[in-house]
């Protein structure tokens, strides 16, 4: 069956039918003229969802203006998420440069044998190098000044420059496929192991895209747990009979990432921040617990005392 346009009036009564509260028809009206329906109501309904009904129909008393609250928090929370990982973007990309470019030189570095190439690596390694040099010709061929200018100048662009148009995602498969000698050094820029590193890095991959592509965040589990730390032991967040509970594959092994990779001053802002958007969000919340929506995110109750 094919989807029918509905206008704005219809969405608000398809909506009331399913009990959301619509206090202020003027403000639904806004709300839904400015955001998509589908990525509004059915992105964050779940959590205010009635579990004990046929059909998705929501719990008695959910509004609009709470529905609207947990996507505009979300919003939020990519952004402040976003800034953090950048910081640590730019720690790792330094790293990396330094490193790599004082043991393999500066010009013809890109080689398979500068990495761990074992019989298992060589085919990603291989992969890796043809989607940065591919990446780095895209660049020079729509004017990048920067890559243009070394290019012009000396016949070759350096590790240290080149790493500025490198993604993410990709940073963290070159840290993954580095000798492990070349990683233990820029792990201990981090005070951690280098196995840490790598699923701490692939995880804020992840989560950077997800913020730079405005999917939700909050609600998020990631494929690769993190191990236990301090921070578990002090909010008692360890494996119930095995299974992952909270903070491990959530939003919440996400803020214990960045505490490890973040410097004090970096992370005390971004987590104040987060405690002030949760704090907002806590005084939109009415219809359900607020230890619903913590939970989901992984956070324990006394989250304001990291």
């Amino acid at each position: 069956m094919e989807k029918e346009f509905k206008t704005i009036e219809e969405q608000i009564d398809i909506i009331k039918q399913r009990n959301i509260i619509i206090k202020d028809t003027e403000f639904a009206n806004k709300i839904f003229k400015e955001n998509n329906y589908y990525y509004l109501i059915n992105g964050y309904k779940d959590i205010f969802i009635d579990k004990n009904q046929k059909g998705e129909y929501f719990k008695n008393n959910v509004t609009i203006e709470e529905i609207y609250a947990l996507y505009k928090f979300d919003i939020e929370l990519r952004m402040n998420f976003l800034k953090a990982i950048l910081s640590v973007e730019r720690r790792m990309d330094t790293y990396i440069a330094y490193e790599f470019s004082k043991q393999y030189g500066y010009k013809n570095y890109l080689l398979e044998e500068n990495f761990n190439n074992t019989t298992k690596n060589s085919l990603k390694i291989a992969k890796l190098i043809n989607e940065i040099q591919t990446d780095m010709m895209t660049q020079l061929n729509t004017g990048n000044r920067m890559l243009n200018h070394y290019m012009k100048k000396y016949g070759y662009v350096p590790l240290w420059v080149l790493i500025r148009i490198i993604t993410f995602g990709q940073i963290s498969k070159f840290y993954g496929l580095m000798k492990q000698k070349d990683e233990n050094i820029i792990s201990k820029n981090f005070g951690i192991k280098e196995k840490t590193l790598k699923i701490y890095i692939n995880n804020l991959a992840i989560v950077r895209n997800i913020c730079a592509h405005d999917e939700k965040l909050f609600d998020i589990r990631l494929r690769k747990a993190i191990a236990i730390t301090d921070l578990h032991n002090k909010f008692n967040l360890r494996l119930k009979d095995g299974v992952y509970c909270n903070g491990f594959k959530d939003l919440f092994s996400v803020v214990i990432i960045l505490n490890k990779l973040l410097d004090n001053k970096e992370f005390e802002k971004f987590y104040n921040r987060l405690i002030s958007d949760l704090e907002e969000l806590k005084k939109e919340i009415k219809s359900i617990a607020f230890s619903d929506i913590l939970d989901v995110m992984g956070f324990p109750k006394k989250y304001g005392k990291i």
